[in-house]
């Protein structure tokens, strides 16, 4: 990994650097026009811990460059190259995943623009060998609309030692220069910015509430990308739970949205949730049977059962993986990154959002609440397939009313409670909508193992144990949801 060592210095705008006496001679100059886009999480998190990303257009070093922190005035550079067909706006993957540890699953966006006229000179030493590089900067900057600008000096050794380095910085003070801390011009530009982030209270907009539950979600969505690719443990899962989760809030306060912008959003979010689908489907449904064969007497278990099972749910999950990959390589993930991250720095939220939470909000939560009792209270008027149908939906709805109360749980007393009260609504009926798919897979593995001159015994006992299992926990549901609604009380 490279090390950067440099050394900084402000200069009046109009001053320039034409001599260092004996220090070194100037050489050989040229002029570039650099534009570099600062990336970090919305809170800040990189600048705040001293770490700088960037991609930079202009000068000799087109491309991705991370620069983490160093001892003294060194700093360590990871570069990387500009992919012309992938989006301003995406960090590559595998920049994003040398910053796994800081991050954890926070989203990254551009926070500012950098645009700097850059003079370069190198520095020689008195037998004509390049030492240092002197980079003078007139730089604008570019956050939320707003600009500031200064001059700025850079010395950074090429060829020369520690000792070069100070010599020249002796000659840049005696020139008037000011010495600068070894401060990265994204954290100069950021100044207060940088303060410790708020907590989301009562005192919190819509906008910031909901905001901060999608921003989580789309960094889950980047941050479990390499992951997935490599079938990493609770990495589909993961991700596939963030998908669920942001197209259901960007539902539940779609009146909050500009929901022209956001219901594509959605629309392309859910085919990532089914290409995800397939691989986690396969491998809850092979784990389901598998401890379900466990809890089986030994003479209920005729034919090789365990193995099918885990044969055919094997082959189902890796086929679906290499789907998922394929999607994941294509132009359409790209673009949806792209969207999804467009949505963290460009506001989707109409101006009703800027009012307090807990007066906008409570209006979306209830209408959640109100489609899963609505739902529920007509699968209880049906019978068969048509109560298993609409109990489905009902648990969809409960995952809505779940979601929408983690989102908002900071800023309401009964949040927390409320949360918990809706996910044991969606665990009830998961467990009852697992048991029909259960039963579904059974019969499409009993017909090949039929077909393989296997015994279909053991499938049917299973069958009828799932059948079982669906009618007792569609009956623990009731209660769940009458606490659930109790405790949404506003």
């Amino acid at each position: 990994m490279p090390v950067e060592i440099e050394r900084k210095f402000r200069l009046p705008r109009d001053q320039a650097i034409t001599t260092l006496g004996d220090a070194a001679t100037l050489g050989g100059r040229q002029e570039f026009s650099l534009r570099a886009t600062y990336f970090d999480t919305p809170d800040l998190l990189l600048a705040r811990r001293g770490i700088t990303l960037r991609r930079r257009t202009g000068g000799h070093d087109d491309g991705w460059h991370l620069k983490l922190p160093g001892d003294g005035h060194s700093r360590h550079e990871i570069q990387a190259d500009i992919d012309p067909d992938a989006s301003e706006l995406v960090v590559p993957l595998d920049l994003r995943e040398r910053l796994v540890d800081v991050l954890e699953w926070k989203p990254l966006v551009p926070v500012a623009t950098l645009d700097t006229e850059r003079s370069e000179t190198t520095l020689l030493n008195q037998g004509g060998q390049s030492i240092a590089l002197l980079a003078e900067d007139q730089v604008t900057v570019t956050r939320d609309g707003e600009r500031q600008q200064w001059h700025e000096v850079e010395v950074e050794l090429t060829d020369g030692q520690d000792s070069d380095l100070e010599w020249i910085a002796e000659a840049l003070v005696a020139q008037g220069a000011e010495s600068q801390p070894a401060t990265p011009k994204i954290v100069q530009a950021l100044g207060d910015a940088l303060a410790e982030p708020t907590d989301l209270n009562a005192k919190s907009s819509a906008a910031d509430v909901v905001g901060a539950y999608i921003a989580a979600q789309v960094g889950m969505i980047q941050g479990r990308e390499a992951g997935v690719r490599v079938d990493a443990p609770e990495s589909v899962h993961k991700m596939r739970v963030a998908t669920r989760r942001l197209r259901s809030t960007l539902r539940t306060f779609r009146d909050l949205l500009d929901a022209e912008r956001t219901e594509a959003i959605r629309s392309e979010v859910k085919v990532l949730s089914e290409a995800l689908g397939g691989p986690r489907d396969a491998e809850v449904m092979k784990k389901h049977l598998t401890a379900a064969l466990g809890e089986l007497p030994e003479e209920a278990i005729h034919g090789p059962i365990v193995e099918r099972v885990r044969h055919e749910l094997d082959a189902r999950h890796d086929g679906t993986l290499t789907a998922l990959v394929t999607f994941l390589d294509s132009d359409r993930y790209a673009s949806l990154l792209h969207e999804l991250t467009r949505l963290l720095v460009d506001s989707p939220f109409t101006g009703e959002a800027d009012g307090k939470a807990r007066a906008v909000l409570q209006k979306p939560l209830k209408k959640a609440q109100k489609r899963v009792t609505r739902l529920w209270d007509v699968a209880h008027q049906a019978d068969g397939e048509e109560r298993m149908l609409l109990a489905h939906e009902a648990r969809k709805k409960a995952k809505a009313a779940r979601y929408a109360w983690e989102a908002v749980a900071d800023v309401f007393d009964n949040g927390p409670e409320a949360a918990t009260a809706w996910e044991k609504v969606t665990e009830t009926l998961g467990t009852a909508q697992d048991s029909v798919v259960a039963r579904q897979r059974l019969l499409e593995l009993a017909w090949i193992a039929g077909e393989n001159g296997e015994s279909t015994f053991s499938y049917g006992v299973l069958w009828e144990r799932e059948r079982e299992t669906q009618t007792a926990a569609t009956g623990e549901a009731d209660g769940a949801i009458s606490t659930a609604v109790t405790a949404s009380k506003l």
